[in-house]
């Protein structure tokens, strides 16, 4: 389950910071900032959303949960590439870029994950 969610998640952050970048620029790290907000609010939603059925029905999820946070979304989000850009920005003397980029993708996915875990709570219930 986790091969097959990394995959398919890997090749979805491909074709989405691919698209962004094409849309927005490469100036700052669009992309990444996307799919890293874009996969903590699914996080939110997932989890939410099976933790909410499991109080209702006291079934569990395991191959599910597997399938769709470790393996698809930790193939999609890019914690890596986050690091490394925002190191390609320092490096480049790109303060403001580097700050923004750090204070963005943690702004961004912890409200993602709350508005994932709000939306699930209003689906589930």
């Amino acid at each position: 389950m986790v091969f097959l969610g990394g995959g398919l998640g890997a090749v979805c952050r491909y074709f989405v910071t691919t698209q962004v970048g094409a849309r927005f620029g490469t100036v700052f790290p669009f992309g990444t900032l996307t799919v890293n907000t874009l996969g903590s609010f699914l996080m939110g939603l997932i989890m939410g959303a099976l933790l909410f059925l499991t109080e209702r029905t006291g079934l569990t999820a395991g191959p599910l949960k597997l399938l769709l946070t470790v393996g698809f979304l930790g193939g999609f989000t890019t914690f890596s590439s986050f690091s490394m850009e925002t190191m390609t920005l320092l490096r480049g003397s790109s303060y403001f870029y580097a700050a923004a980029n750090v204070a963005l993708n943690f702004l961004c996915g912890f409200c993602a994950v709350w508005a994932g875990l709000m939306l699930a709570r209003t689906l589930v219930r």
